[in-house]
């Protein structure tokens, strides 16, 4: 691996070639190439020990990331973890070049063919664009840290800290990878005494539009990520006849008015100023019944992507009890006023509404209710064993949403009632907070190379907070333990639908920021790299970046 501009390019090209689109075998060929490429390296055949597959998963695709170790030059426990995926989204987008979107030049040479965006147009006929699928997210950031491992092995007296690559599968979906290899990851340190003092991404630097507080477009690179919690909703109603539907509850009505409460609501959302995070969004609202009947829905559901800088997963419990509690109340009141109106317009006499009883409900509490009635043990393999009888192919919030609404029948839990928690997956927020030496460096190094990058080459900003998710909320934990065990408490089939690595979650400390290439439209079918900035400034940039840190 050459780390030249011809060597980078050369790779990245390599890495767009495999079709690693997530959740197929060719995240598995992925991972064996960039094994392979590092053993062709003298340093690993003489270390073969730091050289390894992690694997991620068990059954599945069995997939694996790929760790690669560089001692510095003189002894030292300093390391800077290199982090980046090698999944990639799919092409159905691309239409009719579908295929060809992973071979960058020839779907770059296409690209004057169709129909798109002017700024995509322009960008096109400079010259200094590659597009294809992977290109920017995140084949050319992966190729930057490969050629700079192998650069470095070779020339190790220069080299003041020890650099610890990792590469994983499944990024764009649950970051399964990430979650899976942590604990391989802080083996590894732990055996050979090392304290990581910094992660970098190689994720792409995007380019953002102007806006009124920007005279023209920039590239973004920051110093911290956003975090990613999952609510859900499920509703309890009453059964009852659609010609009586005052006897009843309607589950969906109440879930819709939890949507009403919940999506885009201006005062649920975290951040402040540039960091300003958008609302709450329904990602899916649904009664939980699988054929046509004229009985009111007894059970629907509703959850929520939800973005924080600030809340812990128990205060985001909090909110939603605070919220269930509300929609309860609203939709009861709605019914009674509605069953007023209808016995004022009919004259019957014969349709009260009854006085019903409100009440929401954690996960934990349910599951603290099933456990009083038949056991730790026998509880515990009733919901396991439910969740190893789930289709394989349903997805993580499905398969615990089923496993929270399966807990609703065990313990035969009548509406009208709300039980909140939370789906998969989970990210924590990753903030540089300024609290430790560590993060006050990095952050003061990531500033003076944004300062001169603007002199340089114009259009750069360096922002507290990626406002996407990342892996690299995964190095570590900022908040109490028992923050974590609510999320573990309140997710159904933690454990076996899903997990994290909770203790190596909370042994990590490590400030992040991200130093790699450039580029636009990931994930559409323009994606493309900023060539000049990916393959000149980029490395120049890590290479100070590591100096800086290595001092």
């Amino acid at each position: 691996m050459e780390y030249t501009r011809e060597g980078l390019l050369e790779l990245t090209k390599a890495l767009v070639r495999i079709r690693s689109v997530s959740h197929t075998p060719g995240e598995n060929e992925a991972a064996e190439f960039i094994h392979a490429r590092f053993a062709e390296e003298a340093y690993f055949q003489e270390h073969p020990d730091f050289l390894r597959m992690l694997p991620v998963e068990e059954g599945g695709l069995a997939r694996r990331a790929v760790l690669a170790f560089v001692e510095a030059g003189r002894p030292s426990s300093r390391t800077v973890i290199l982090n980046g995926h090698f999944d990639v989204v799919d092409t159905d987008v691309c239409g009719e070049l579908a295929e060809l979107a992973f071979d960058a030049d020839a779907y770059t040479a296409r690209m004057g063919g169709r129909d798109i965006p002017e700024e995509a147009r322009e960008d096109l006929a400079s010259g200094n664009w590659l597009f294809g699928r992977g290109v920017m997210d995140m084949k050319a950031g992966l190729a930057l840290y490969m050629a700079f491992m192998a650069h470095m092995a070779r020339r190790r007296e220069a080299l003041g800290v020890n650099l610890l690559f990792l590469a994983v599968p499944d990024e764009e979906g649950s970051s399964a990878g990430m979650r899976g290899s942590l604990s391989g990851l802080c083996a590894f340190m732990k055996e050979h005494g090392l304290e990581p003092v910094a992660a970098l991404s190689g994720e792409p630097a995007f380019w953002t539009s102007s806006t009124s507080r920007e005279s023209a477009p920039f590239r973004t690179l920051f110093t911290g990520t956003t975090g990613k919690l999952m609510p859900f909703f499920l509703c309890v109603g009453r059964e009852a006849h659609v010609g009586y539907s005052f006897d009843g509850v309607n589950a969906a009505a109440l879930a819709a008015r939890v949507v009403c409460l919940m999506d885009c609501c201006a005062e649920l959302m975290d951040g402040s100023g540039a960091d300003t995070l958008t609302p709450p969004v329904c990602l899916k609202l649904k009664d939980l019944r699988d054929s046509y009947s004229v009985t009111l829905p007894e059970r629907a559901a509703a959850y929520f992507n939800v973005l924080s800088v600030s809340r812990s997963p128990l205060d985001m419990l909090h909110i939603c009890r605070n919220v269930a509690a509300r929609a309860l109340e609203e939709t009861l009141a709605c019914i009674r006023e509605a069953g007023r109106c209808f016995q004022e317009r009919s004259g019957r006499a014969d349709s009260p509404v009854p006085a019903w009883e409100p009440r929401v409900h954690t996960v934990s509490e349910l599951r603290e209710r099933l456990v009083r009635q038949e056991g730790e043990k026998r509880a515990e393999e009733r919901l396991r064993s439910f969740v190893l009888n789930l289709p394989a192919q349903m997805d993580e919030p499905e398969k615990s949403l089923a496993v929270a609404d399966h807990l609703v029948s065990l313990v035969n839990l009548k509406g009208p009632a709300v039980v909140v928690g939370f789906l998969p997956p989970y990210y924590p927020q990753r903030l540089n907070l300024r609290t430790t030496e560590n993060e006050r460096r990095l952050r003061s190094i990531m500033e003076d190379v944004c300062a001169d990058l603007e002199k340089q080459v114009g259009g750069v900003r360096l922002v507290e907070c990626f406002s996407g998710i990342m892996d690299l909320s995964y190095m570590g934990f900022q908040g109490r333990a028992e923050e974590l065990e609510t999320l573990a408490d309140n997710t159904p089939g933690w454990g076996s639908v899903y997990e994290l690595p909770v203790a190596d979650l909370l042994s990590l400390d490590v400030p992040i920021a991200s130093v790699g290439p450039a580029g636009k439209d990931a994930h559409k079918d323009t994606e493309r790299l900023e060539l000049d900035y990916s393959f000149r400034v980029a490395p120049q940039v890590l290479e100070r970046v590591i100096r800086e840190l290595s001092r």
